[in-house]
């Protein structure tokens, strides 16, 4: 991103005599009055008094075509004339309001002789009126860097995706995402969005049968409708906000606000085998608002930091729980294109139910992140989680191992990358009803996915992907055994 107004950004006088320039191509005959000193432009400048205005007496008037007075404005702008080139373009503007390009002249004006606020404006003006799609690229860009230079990233970055927008070909895309991630990393406010919305035959997790198993005997009774797998649709919203307090070149804080909002529509034939669920009843709510500190630590490159976080959840409508957490990771740079993470947390949850259903969460994880000469990236990740909780059906240990490939070379619009996960469950003390489960429950879980990621396809930087997800869940309680398959469509940003 550069902070200089160059000339290029203002169209030629070609450019000027295009359909661009709306009414004034048809007026090109039409003389406008304009005061102007011929003398004046030709002349060098001289000390501080070189663009102060003569008096009204001293101005001879001239009639010039509007095409002429274009030219006389570029003119003054190349000899360092800004006031005159600015008379001129509010001239031509009094004959034409959406004349594009005298709203490129004024702008650039604007901006040489420091009134950048006014230089943004003009230059959104002929964003907002212009017709093709290289006067509007060049409008967004001069925008973008009139933001940057009055330090508001965020208008920055708003302008650089409605570049994105208009943007021809592949070259001028790159060109503004890279402007983008520069302003990003000096920004202290982020924003990141995903919207997602899947189909699946097992919107619920519900068990595959009807009949109570467990350890391969059946139990008393049979599993309601609802507590079987059903079919709809699943809408997902992810918003993650982050402000830097305060940055220096060793570290960093960071005040962070994350929300999660899953909701359900059941299909017809869902409705039918349960009817006494609501599509409100399978929906859930994640808040969650935290204070991070991060340093770096060790060798260049390696970092740390710990925080904590406070929000809630609620799930079918009703408040959840409450929780605290505490945080901290460790990142390591293994050479060049490898690098290690840990994390680790202690969670506390207060259930807004019954004090029985309290729960203290403890998460360890470590990921490896390589990516290969060709650009292909791959990863490997595992985590561990106790549950320690007075009601014995949530005590329980969990591990998740992840394997995951990106693939660097599209294949047609689309990038791929995949993943395989297996997870298990340990119950240790696992009651249905009032039958104790001998040696406890335990679950098993492998999941693959393939995602199609279409960068091309993009609006403002924002591409679709579509993911197929496939696997299963075994238990030695029914129950928790089942199966799924999902396509699930987002959108997220290209860069």
């Amino acid at each position: 991103m550069v902070r200089s107004f160059k000339r290029r950004t203002l169209p030629s006088a070609k450019e000027a005599n295009s359909p661009a320039s709306g009414t004034c191509a048809k007026q090109k005959w039409r003389t406008l009055l304009i005061a102007c000193l011929t003398w004046h432009l030709n002349s060098p400048p001289s000390g501080a008094a070189a663009d102060t205005q003569p008096t009204e007496q001293e101005q001879p008037s001239l009639q010039l075509s509007l095409d002429h007075a274009r030219a006389l404005a570029h003119q003054a702008l190349e000899r360092g004339r800004p006031t005159i080139a600015i008379k001129i373009a509010r001239g031509l503007l009094q004959a034409n309001p959406n004349d594009t390009s005298a709203h490129f002249i004024l702008a650039s004006a604007m901006a040489r002789s420091g009134d950048i606020a006014a230089a943004r404006k003009s230059a959104a003006r002929a964003y907002r009126i212009s017709d093709n799609r290289v006067d509007r690229v060049a409008a967004a860009q001069f925008a973008a860097r009139a933001s940057l230079v009055e330090n508001r990233p965020t208008l920055t970055q708003l302008w650089l995706r409605r570049a994105a927008v208009h943007a021809k070909d592949e070259a001028s895309l790159t060109r503004i995402a890279a402007d983008y991630k520069r302003v990003r990393q000096i920004n202290p406010f982020s924003f990141r969005a995903n919207i997602g919305f899947r189909p699946s035959d097992n919107v619920n997790n519900g068990a595959d049968g009807a009949l109570q198993v467990i350890d391969g005997v059946p139990a008393v009774g049979l599993l309601s409708g609802s507590a079987q797998a059903l079919a709809g649709n699943i809408g997902t919203l992810s918003v993650d906000l982050n402000y830097k307090l305060r940055r220096t070149a060793q570290s960093e804080l960071s005040l962070g606000s994350q929300i999660y909002v899953r909701r359900v529509w059941l299909s017809s034939s869902a409705q039918r085998q349960a009817p006494d669920l609501e599509n409100e009843d399978l929906g859930s709510t994640y808040f969650d608002t935290s204070l991070t500190h991060k340093f770096a630590l060790g060798a260049e490159g390696n970092s740390a930091s710990i925080g904590f976080g406070i929000g809630r959840a609620w799930s079918g409508g009703e408040e959840r729980f409450d929780f605290l957490a505490l945080r901290g990771s460790r990142s390591v740079r293994l050479g060049t294109h490898t690098r290690l993470n840990l994390t680790a947390a202690v969670e506390d949850r207060t259930s807004a139910r019954h004090t029985i259903l309290d729960e203290t969460l403890y998460k360890l994880g470590t990921s490896l992140h390589h990516k290969r000469s060709n650009g292909d990236s791959i990863g490997l990740s595992l985590s561990l989680i106790d549950t320690e909780s007075d009601f014995s059906n949530i005590d329980s240990v969990s591990q998740t191992i992840r394997a995951s490939y990106g693939f660097a070379k599209a294949l047609g619009p689309a990038s791929i990358s995949t993943s395989l996960t297996i997870a298990n469950s340990d119950f240790d003390d696992y009651r249905v009803g009032f039958i104790a489960v001998p040696d406890g429950r335990q679950d098993e879980s492998i999941y693959g996915d393939v995602t199609f990621f279409f960068a091309d396809w993009h609006y403002a930087g924002f591409a679709p992907s579509v993911r197929l997800r496939a696997g299963r869940r075994d238990s030695n309680v029914s129950r928790f055994q089942s199966r799924e398959f999902s396509v699930d469509f987002q959108i997220r940003s290209s860069f």
